[in-house]
């Protein structure tokens, strides 16, 4: 029974997650490409005010033994340097091919990290719903590159060592880390005291100019949302789950960013795009099927 609930509880954290970062891409997109704003500032934005909001909570709670390099890596991971590698690949490159590429990068390389240092060893199902995965996020990658040309390779290059990095903090948040809240206020503080003076140091003050109508919806999104929420049921899902099971979730964001996307940027998928997505939502379904306790 307590199995069950674990399980039930992990795959509501990762559902959840995958919705809010389902929207990231776009909410960033929109902010770097058609509003007012840089990739330094959503950097900014997104850190600063998630440090913030956690640096009560952290400064309680210490960093609980993890050692120097565990917490570099936490924050190479999915702190300021991830956000500044996919920040500056979506300015270049629409939502769909970010969609495509970090979350299947990701899976790619959680998994064989996960393989080589944990010694995980995965069941059939969820060998085939990955193969399912990668085969369809393959689809979706080959057509957006062939769509857009070699000129996209920069981009792609970007979303790649963004997949790399998301996968650093998923293996190493599971290994080091019990509490995914501690885990979340670790990337999120040291981030903002990492980037805060870069950033101050290269813009002063000049983000005080901006309207507050332009900057409220990014503080909300990017400073909690994403940083605080997201993150924070992605790590629970990550620690009930394991790492390999837990990035599956990930296969839910191309879908949602696509949908989003659509609808608010009115960036249309291709027929090649939706049977690709559609591999994608099948290929999770399998690989979690057996990942629930039997029941008696």
């Amino acid at each position: 029974m307590m199995q069950t609930k674990r399980f039930w509880l992990g795959a509501a954290c990762g559902v959840g997650s995958a919705l809010i970062w389902g929207a990231f891409p776009v909410m960033t997109r929109l902010s770097v490409a058609y509003a007012p704003l840089d990739v330094l500032d959503i950097v900014f934005i997104r850190y600063f005010f998630s440090g913030l909001l956690l640096a009560p909570f952290l400064l309680r709670k210490g960093l609980g033994g993890i050692p120097w390099w565990g917490l570099a890596l936490m924050v190479l991971g999915i702190g300021a340097p991830y956000m500044l590698v996919v920040a500056q690949g979506l300015r270049q490159a629409p939502v769909e091919q970010f969609a495509a590429i970090v979350p299947a990068s990701m899976i790619v390389f959680s998994l064989t990290i996960s393989m080589l240092l944990l010694r995980t060893r995965l069941r059939r199902n969820e060998w085939l719903g990955i193969a399912l995965i990668v085969i369809g996020m393959s689809a979706v990658a080959l057509h957006s590159m062939g769509a857009a040309g070699l000129g996209a390779a920069r981009a792609y290059g970007l979303f790649l060592l963004g997949g790399l990095l998301w996968a650093v903090y998923t293996v190493t948040a599971k290994a080091l880390c019990r509490s995914a809240l501690h885990a979340t206020a670790i990337v999120s503080v040291l981030s903002m005291l990492l980037f805060a003076p870069l950033y101050f140091y290269c813009k002063g003050l000049a983000l005080l100019a901006q309207p507050l109508p332009v900057l409220l919806p990014h503080i909300v999104y990017q400073g909690f949302f994403v940083s605080i929420l997201a993150l924070y049921l992605y790590s629970q899902a990550v620690l009930l789950l394991g790492p390999a099971v837990g990035s599956l979730f990930a296969a839910l964001v191309p879908g949602l960013a696509t949908v989003i996307a659509a609808l608010f940027l009115r960036e249309q998928p291709a027929l090649a795009t939706i049977a690709g997505l559609l591999l994608v939502m099948l290929g999770m379904g399998v690989a979690l099927f057996r990942a629930q306790p039997a029941r008696g």
